[in-house]
């Protein structure tokens, strides 16, 4: 039998590919992807045939001989993000991964074990794990307060040294051993404690060395019968500040000679007789007698090195990996030869404030703004997603980098405003410096402080300071693009399509050089702006002239513009900080206190008006206000109107579209989430990605609704076609709204029958009864509501 139904299998899958079929390969419906920047190395190790590296966003791997590159995130299992430091241990082939909040994962083949007491535990120190070393089947922790043990075979922790005074808190910074002694490099100087002792986790078994000169020591190491350690003053970001010390065992004397003096030095590692010493810079290579055998810098290499950490490769000696922060994995071949570099794509860095997507192009806005609503000094640049491929937009030179000299003394890109008509057309906005404008990765023109009368952009400030702030930027239906301009005395702005000529509009005395956000343009051309900061909200109608006599303006503000059903005002929101318009053309804003919604949004001018709607849902056997305990920081509506919602604390809600009931809940526990706090959310309505921007980076969610089509022009079937290991969703896209979906098998008996969610409908190849359908071909019936247009698609399935 088994022959035959390999035959049978053959036969089926020849017939599919002789059809009129069409397949796309792309990321699968609920599968989740990263997209972090791995070019800030920290900390590096290996195996065999491994080269791991953690950068400041995420881990990735190596492998030595083919140069393959693969990350490893809570995608892929691992249990949480912010690495401090990892470790490959050969006693028992163990990956040991140690995070910033203390939490533990060992990676043992494709086997990933957490271990979470440490994060878990209440600790009134800081719970930081900064360096992990290994003897035999043991790690032991650099702690901020202590050295923990784990027991790498049990998977648990095994001990805990509180080597203070009097079993107090101590921030270990690094740990080393040789045959006698265990060491600690601390906030206070150097310990010890005999391998002889009775209990380590006694503090009288650990003494301080109190010849050595006062202050934090980093970084230790045994080698070449000795204890090297570094003394490194808190303040020190200057050359010649750190000092290192040898340990003979008997007195500590300075490093090679009395006044040897270096830049702050990162992990001091050993390898192959060979001790490295990595610096801001460059990284020193000393032999067993302390002769300097050379240095790995941007002379030698070409590069401008920033190295975290330097190992020796286990198989070939002459080759040095380094954790580099500009170019995450480093190999230097010999110390004086040849180099190279390799991280996974990326954007050059993960910080993400907004986002923009507009034909299938991504762009994102890593700037940052403090609570009083201006920049806080972040480089300005913009990343864009495009064709699978990451790519960014900087002030200075880089690796996949596209140099545009005027952003190097820019900060704080917020916003980004891609041309409909031309997606290389693309603004960005500053907190400070106004308006970038790009084409085809080149500077068309700075809209600032110097050409304000030509851009009607305002600036903040007296003669000799000018800050020129946007937050808002967005196109309308006609292509003139909309700006808010932030503390100006005309706080909207437009650069009109027609002939490239700028216009503001004044809306005092309602809001005077207001803090003002994000801007929106509806579909019956209304603006609405945020006004953070308690300052409510701004409607504007231009009418469909330039003239400013027939415009219609409305302030909006807390509690008068909502309907407050409950009668309690402790309900009512304080604070607007986010807005986005649905299918139905109601506008649903994001508050401190949950979400409000305009379901009445054309009649804001009108004389009724229209005042905001709280939302209440069941909760158990409870009424209640939908996310009144949150902080509501981004909206956005799929292709079935189902609302995404960003909060500041808990993660992202997916709510019904009329926003009763909770279709998902994703939070950094229950899902590869990197962070609960939501920057912005924006959807590709093609594929019905979800891109999630949180305070740890970007990460996606492919969803099951896309946005309707007007007509069946567009419609394939993935994945298709079906083979026998494949138990997820089989989905339909590229379909008219709502369409709706039959399924049959090819005798023509109705299989299976649904409606699109949007553009895209889901099949789970069961028929009705629920039972797996079996091989073959079967006819896929698509129609709008009144069966005027209609689409047939073909899945092969196997069992």
């Amino acid at each position: 039998m088994k022959p035959l139904k390999k035959t049978c299998t053959f036969l089926l899958l020849l017939l599919f590919f002789l059809m009129e079929g069409d397949g796309i390969c792309q990321l699968a419906i609920g599968q989740w992807r990263n997209h972090l920047s791995y070019k800030a190395g920290i900390s590096i190790t290996q195996s065999n045939d491994l080269i791991y590296c953690a950068s400041e966003s995420g881990v990735f791997q190596l492998e030595k001989n083919r140069y393959e590159l693969n990350t490893l995130s809570k995608v892929s299992g691992l249990s949480d993000v912010d690495v401090s430091a990892l470790r490959y241990n050969f006693f028992d082939n163990t990956l040991l991964i140690a995070y910033k909040n203390a939490n533990i994962d060992l990676v043992q083949g494709k086997n990933i074990y957490n271990i979470s007491d440490i994060k878990r535990k209440l600790i009134t120190a800081k719970k930081i794990i900064n360096n992990i070393y290994f003897i035999n089947g043991l790690a032991y922790l650099a702690c901020g307060f202590g050295i923990v043990v784990v027991d790498l075979d049990k998977k648990e922790i095994g001990d805990s040294y509180y080597i203070g005074q009097n079993s107090g808190y101590i921030n270990v910074h690094d740990i080393t051993s040789d045959a006698n002694y265990i060491y600690a490099a601390t906030d206070s100087g150097v310990y010890r404690a005999s391998w002889n002792s009775s209990n380590l986790a006694d503090y009288n078994s650990w003494q301080k060395f109190s010849l050595l000169p006062k202050g934090m020591y980093n970084t230790i190491v045994s080698f070449a019968g000795k204890i090297i350690a570094n003394n490194h003053p808190y303040s020190c970001n200057i050359y010649g500040c750190d000092t290192l010390y040898v340990y003979d065992g008997t007195q500590w004397t300075h490093f090679l000679k009395l006044d040897t003096s270096f830049f702050p030095v990162r992990k001091l590692e050993t390898g192959a007789n060979k001790l490295l010493i990595p610096y801001p810079g460059a990284t020193d290579i000393f032999d067993l007698n302390f002769n300097w055998l050379g240095r790995i810098n941007s002379y030698t290499t070409g590069l401008n090195l920033d190295p975290f950490q330097a190992i020796i490769d286990n198989n070939v000696s002459d080759v040095t990996w380094i954790a580099d922060h500009n170019y995450g994995i480093v190999k230097n071949y010999q110390i004086w030869s040849g180099t190279n570099y390799f991280f996974p794509n990326g954007p050059n860095k993960s910080q993400v404030y907004a986002m923009q997507i507009s034909n299938g192009d991504l762009w994102t806005a890593p700037g940052s703004r403090n609570d009083l609503w201006v920049g806080s000094s972040h480089f300005a640049e913009a990343y864009k997603f495009s064709s699978e491929n990451w790519s960014s937009t900087t002030g200075t030179s880089g690796i996949g980098t596209t140099v545009i000299a005027a952003l190097d003394t820019m900060r704080d890109i917020v916003s980004v405003a891609i041309d409909p008509v031309d997606k290389e057309h693309v603004y960005l906005g500053t907190l400070g410096q106004g308006i970038v404008e790009i084409k085809n990765g080149a500077l068309v023109n700075l809209w600032n402080e110097s050409n304000t009368g030509a851009s009607g952009l305002q600036s903040r400030g007296d003669a000799t300071f000018h800050w020129v702030g946007i937050f808002g930027m967005t196109f309308d239906q006609n292509n003139n693009l909309w700006i808010t301009n932030c503390y100006a005395t005309n706080p909207l702005v437009v650069r009109k399509a027609t002939d490239g000529t700028w216009q503001n509009f004044n809306f005092s005395p309602s809001a005077t050089t207001p803090t003002i956000g994000q801007i929106i343009v509806t579909k019956n051309n209304q603006k609405w702006m945020v006004l953070p900061r308690s300052g409510g909200m701004l409607v504007f109608n231009d009418n469909g002239t330039w003239g400013t006599g027939d415009d219609n303006k409305i302030h909006l503000s807390f509690p008068s513009c909502v309907n407050n059903i409950s009668g309690n005002n402790s309900d009512i929101p304080t604070d607007a900080l986010c807005l986005a318009e649905d299918n139905d053309g109601e506008i649903w804003v994001g508050t401190d206190k949950g979400i409000m919604v305009f379901y009445c949004a054309d009649q804001i001018f009108s004389s009724t008006g229209c005042k905001a709607q709280q939302i209440f849902i069941q909760q158990d056997t409870h009424t209640q206000l939908l996310l009144e305990t949150e902080e509501v920081t981004a909206i956005a509506v799929d292709g079935a109107n189902r609302k995404w919602i960003g909060t500041q604390n808990s993660g992202v809600y997916l709510m019904s579209a009329d926003g009763t009931q909770q279709i998902n809940h994703f939070t950094a526990d229950n899902s590869p989430l990197l962070s609960n706090e939501i920057t912005s959310i924006v959807i590709h309505p093609k594929t019905g990605e979800v891109f999630f921007g949180t305070s740890e980076g970007i990460i996606s969610y492919r969803s099951d609704a896309t946005q309707g089509l007007e007509d069946f022009t567009d419609v394939y079937v993935f994945p298709n076609p079906v083979r026998p290991d494949y138990e997820g969703p089989i989905a339909i896209t590229g379909l008219i709204e709502n369409a709706v979906v039959k399924i049959t098998d090819i005798t023509g008996m109705l299989v299976y029958q649904t409606k699109a969610l949007g553009g895209q409908a889901i099949w789970y190849g069961k028929n009705f009864k629920g039972e797996n359908a079996r091989s073959g071909v079967y006819m896929v019936f698509c129609s709008n509501d009144d069966g005027s247009k209609t689409y047939v698609a073909k899945i092969l399935k196997v069992n």
